[in-house]
């Protein structure tokens, strides 16, 4: 949910919404569900076209790659403004979608961020009139009645809904949240022009060997029908809040339960500094790698502490709210210097936002004291003890720059496809390791992606990885993290900021590990292979006896070479015959046999037109 309301310096200064930055309708949009339909169907078939044209077929002529790539950032703001357009006059979805893009600072060319960062902030708001009617309906009684005060002008807009601030009738200040009008059949064709686009794709080699796409829409679905029940939201806020209690620098506003209901949410009023307004921040004395470190603590507690986390941190979603200063410590030699805080571990967290001190892991500049605070959390999502156990393997092998530890992981989550050369994915994850390991993320922007591409090219050309669907809002919470925390500080190093985690993760296991347990889980194992050892021997050679066994092996890469050689030799043969061809249209217009010269020089153009048309390298 965005937010307009910003702390200025001057805490005694009111705020007036700017009037003029966003559209205000006077009446509820007419809702025409076939003609969106179309638009949103076709808007999205229009870029897998234009990804299938430009970055597939054109990108496999040698003469014509360098235009693609040259071009390719223009023709995506092309794209991204055209999207943006889109999204401002339907909402829905494509609000969420473009928030989505325009937090990825780690992958998305900043011209196209720039673009959709209006995603944020320029949601047209609904007309009063159709708030106050869901309230009545919801709440049975006007505001006037329910709140001492309320503002019909809204002070922020999302995708789904709107929020007004207003005051109790005890005086205290509360914001309320109302749903858009015809917001969940608004959703449903939008699923549903997206569910036609992946019918059309689908089948696609490459996509149907690596991902579930009806598996993974209806996890999306899932999820996004889900944010439209305020009611879970208010119960996941109130678990969030239970787990950052006692944590410092973080706070969730407090959800009022008793005004709330599914369409509409009361919760206590915040204000502050959204946490991309870097220059606000940077005025106000906040330290951008002290908030990026902040936030990633903040979700590596979330994902591998709580196993519930936020799934959408898009900025909109993120304040932060500027503190008072330390009180000053005076000493008998008459210097004085800032009261430190506590370094008691809390809930996963210490209370200076980082989980060891800052000489352990890294050198931060300390800022003005600062707290961060969340908001909206209709989408969440949630990591089962298994899983967060398996996930908690690859942080530590991320962290310790450990190859086989990391695919071990992606085997146990079912990342890898079935026949995975395992050799060569650890192979590829050392290289992409040796390129980026402990690196910041300024530096990894430079990275030789052209070399990196030569060394795993047989695992690119593969790509023996698949999406798990359980894995999507954890993948996409983790993503928006990385490319926020890239746009906060460049200067981030990730790999730093987990060795911590790391190491308070193996302190654990050491601490808690039940030794006996773990001991007869693997005695169990043991024994159903024990068991089942006799009946697999005797079916081999019985097989072996009858003639039946087989092997299997993996040709791939010696028929990629093949066929390599294969098209060296087909364009070798085809650029004799161009030149031969050429060359004969040369002789034959000496001669005075023009027709047959133009022929045979046609003929020519044929021959290099075979010789450069791209060959799939699969």
């Amino acid at each position: 949910m965005t937010q307009q309301n910003t702390i200025r310096p001057e805490a005694d200064t009111p705020f007036t919404p700017d009037q003029t930055a966003v559209p205000r309708p006077s009446a509820a949009p007419v809702f025409r569900p076939r003609q969106r339909f179309l638009r949103v169907s076709l808007f999205f078939l229009s870029v897998v076209i234009h990804i299938y044209i430009w970055d597939i077929f054109l990108a496999r002529f040698t003469l014509l790659r360098w235009y693609v790539r040259r071009s390719a950032a223009a023709r995506w703001s092309r794209l991204a403004r055209r999207f943006r357009f889109l999204a401002l006059e339907l909402g829905g979805m494509q609000i969420k979608l473009g928030q989505f893009l325009s937090s990825r600072a780690d992958i998305v060319p900043d011209m196209v961020r720039r673009e959709l960062a209006g995603l944020q902030d320029e949601v047209p708001p609904a007309p009063a009139g159709h708030v106050l009617e869901v309230i009545i309906e919801e709440l049975g009684a006007p505001p006037s009645e329910i709140f001492q005060r309320f503002d019909q002008e809204a002070v922020a807009a999302a995708s789904l809904g709107q929020v007004h601030f207003a005051t109790l009738h005890n005086g205290r200040e509360v914001a309320v949240k109302v749903q858009r009008p015809y917001i969940e059949r608004i959703i449903e064709v939008d699923l549903s022009a997206v569910a036609w686009v992946i019918r059309l794709i689908k089948n696609y080699p490459p996509i149907r060997r690596r991902a579930d796409l009806d598996a993974l829409l209806a996890e999306f679905a899932r999820v996004l029908v889900q944010e439209l029940d305020y009611v879970q939201e208010v119960q996941s806020a109130a678990r969030f809040r239970k787990n950052f209690a006692g944590v410092y620098g973080v706070h969730v506003p407090e959800p009022i339960p008793e005004y709330s209901t599914r369409r509409v949410l009361v919760m206590e009023r915040i204000s502050g500094v959204k946490i991309n307004d870097l220059p606000t921040l940077e005025a106000l004395g906040v330290s951008r790698i002290e908030l990026a470190s902040r936030l990633n603590n903040c979700y590596l507690k979330q994902f591998f502490v709580d196993g519930f986390f936020h799934a959408d941190p898009h900025p909109g979603n993120l304040f932060v709210r500027i503190d008072p200063e330390l009180p000053t410590v005076a000493y008998t030699n008459g210097q004085t210097e800032p009261m430190k805080q506590s370094d008691d571990f809390r809930n996963g967290l210490l209370s200076d936002g980082h989980l060891l001190d800052d000489a352990e892991a890294h050198t931060v500049q300390r800022g003005r004291p600062f707290t961060l605070i969340f908001i909206d959390f209709g989408m969440v999502g949630s990591l089962p003890p298994q899983t967060m156990e398996v996930i908690r393997g690859g942080v530590v092998g991320l962290a310790t720059n450990d190859a086989e530890r990391i695919v071990d992981t992606f085997e146990r989550l079912n990342m890898l496809l079935p026949g995975a050369d395992r050799r060569l994915i650890v192979h590829g994850v050392e290289i992409m390791l040796r390129h980026s390991f402990d690196r910041t993320m300024r530096e990894m922007t430079n990275i030789d992606v052209d070399a990196i591409f030569a060394e795993t090219k047989g695992i690119i050309y593969d790509l023996p990885f698949q999406i798990p669907q359980n894995l999507l809002y954890f993948g996409r919470a983790m993503s928006m993290v990385a490319g926020l925390s890239t746009e906060l500080c460049p200067d981030i190093n990730l790999f730093q900021e987990l060795r911590p985690f790391a190491r308070m993760l193996l302190d654990q296991e050491r601490r808690n590990g039940n030794w006996s347990e773990q001991i007869q889980k693997e005695l169990r194992e043991l024994g159903q292979i024990l068991l089942t050892l006799p009946r697999q021997m005797d079916a081999y050679y019985r097989a072996g006896n009858r003639g039946e066994l087989q092997t299997r092996s993996d040709m791939s890469r010696l028929e990629r070479g093949l066929r390599r050689v294969e098209r060296s030799n087909d364009r070798l043969a085809g650029g004799m015959l161009a030149t031969g061809l050429f060359l004969g249209g040369v002789q034959l217009r000496t001669r005075g046999f023009e027709k047959e010269a133009d022929r045979a020089w046609w003929a020519s153009v044929l021959a290099t037109i075979w010789i450069l048309w791209p060959r799939g390298e699969r």
